[in-house]
């Protein structure tokens, strides 16, 4: 079954809830939360450690992508864009 061409296509991010409403023809849409500090809802800054790759094995558990700073000891997030299913 094909999609109408028309109208509005409308999903929910499945990690927030967020709902989106996007006219159609719909391109994937991927929802912003993983941006934001689950503690203090702050956008958080993309996170690059301080070694060289040559130092650590990158596949063995540094897979942080954002810190938010505004705690002590700070928050580490691994969250990834989560993309919408619009139906």
């Amino acid at each position: 079954m094909s999609l109408p061409k028309v109208g509005y296509a409308k999903g929910t991010c499945s990690r927030c809830g967020k709902t989106y409403s996007v006219p159609r023809p719909a391109f994937p849409i991927y929802c912003d939360c993983w941006k934001y500090c689950p503690l203090c809802g702050q956008e958080m800054t993309p996170y690059t450690p301080d070694l060289t790759p040559s130092i650590y094995d990158p596949d063995k558990g540094l897979k942080v992508v954002m810190v938010c700073l505004d705690h002590t000891p700070p928050y580490y997030s691994k969250d990834l864009p989560v993309e919408v299913r619009l139906k």
